[in-house]
């Protein structure tokens, strides 16, 4: 196993070396991949809760479909130092590039107005990186904000993030212990959480950092890894 390790360790340090390579030339790219890989996970999954940053993230996106031509309008991020929210915090409307559907407005309640004088995504990239270091990423669905950023890491720089991340739909269902989809909503209503401005990255952000913290008591993880916490969003997957 060890052996295999170490194989496995030598490749991606070729594809990594070979990526640089292929970056130089375009300095913001090759930044943009050097902060990808900037922090080492395996490190990340031995600390406990309390030792841990957390960066808990939202988007509002033109709608549901990274791959297909959505983009992101608008991003938060919200830092927590173990359990606690430390202050720190980032948001920023952004230019998709594209009109934003009316079915979309309906929910986020952002026009083609209200972001034409945003910036792109790709411009404010290395603030957002830069913000997330060596966080864990947290959310409500989380595998779908970090898919509309990898998207532009794809095509920009050949990155993506590296982070560990916690989905609270899935701690919640670990909690239950039943399988399920469960919005934002139903479980922000069981943990007795009141959400302000739905819809918006900010809203959303906060509202899932104070779902996190009560999920994580629910489940008595306050001692544990991160590695042991990331493990118990699947087991219920595992038990069926």
């Amino acid at each position: 196993m060890r052996d295999l390790i170490h194989q496995l360790q030598n490749k991606f340090a070729f594809l990594r070396a070979r990526i640089e390579k292929k970056l130089t030339g375009d300095e913001q790219a090759l930044q943009l991949f050097r902060a990808c890989h900037r922090h080492s996970s395996s490190q990340i999954l031995q600390q406990t809760i309390n030792e841990t940053r957390f960066v808990v993230m939202d988007t509002e996106t033109t709608g549901l479909h990274a791959y297909s031509g959505d983009a992101i309008i608008d991003i938060a991020l919200i830092e927590m130092q173990g359990l606690q929210i430390t202050g720190r915090t980032f948001q920023t409307r952004i230019n998709p590039q594209r009109a934003i559907p009316a079915s979309s407005t309906v929910f986020h309640h952002l026009t083609d107005k209200d972001v034409a004088d945003a910036p792109i995504l790709v411009t404010v990239l290395p603030a957002i990186l830069d913000f997330i270091d060596n966080a864990v990423l947290v959310g409500h669905h989380i595998s779908f904000d970090i898919r509309f950023i990898n998207k532009t890491l794809q095509k920009v720089c050949h990155g993506r993030l590296q982070n560990p991340w916690l989905d609270t739909m899935l701690l919640y269902l670990e909690h239950r212990g039943q399988i399920g989809h469960y919005t934002l909503e139903e479980v922000a209503r069981y943990c007795k959480v009141d959400i302000v401005n739905r819809h918006s990255a900010t809203g959303d952000a906060a509202a899932t950092a104070a779902i996190f913290t009560h999920l994580v008591q629910l489940l008595g993880a306050s001692g544990d890894t991160i590695q042991r916490l990331i493990r118990s969003q699947f087991r219920i997957r595992a038990r069926l």
